[in-house]
């Protein structure tokens, strides 16, 4: 018994690494693990990421930010698909 409850402490462990390095919560991680065991690591790669991902899209000149929903939409865009704010064609996009 005490080496199933061992495994799964280590699952917990196993899934907080993973998605600490993917700049989500560690503790997050390590109760998704505890809970769902050798699954718990397999879901730890898709926690977390996306803030990382959205500031890359903007430093590389590939989104922009629309100022009235926050939501990243396409350079080209001129209406944001998310709340429908038309941006200024003249304007250089807002970051």
């Amino acid at each position: 018994m005490a080496a199933i409850i061992m495994f799964w402490i280590i699952c917990g462990g196993v899934a907080a690494m993973i998605a600490s390095s993917k700049g989500a919560s560690g503790v997050l991680g390590f109760f998704v693990g505890l809970l769902l065991g050798p699954l718990g690591i397999v879901a730890a790669f898709f926690l977390g990421g996306e803030e990382q991902k959205a500031v890359k899209e903007l430093e590389a000149g590939t989104a922009k930010k629309c100022p009235r929903c926050a939501e990243l939409v396409k350079p080209d865009a001129l209406v944001c698909k998310h709340c429908g704010h038309e941006f200024d064609a003249s304007a250089p996009a807002a970051v």
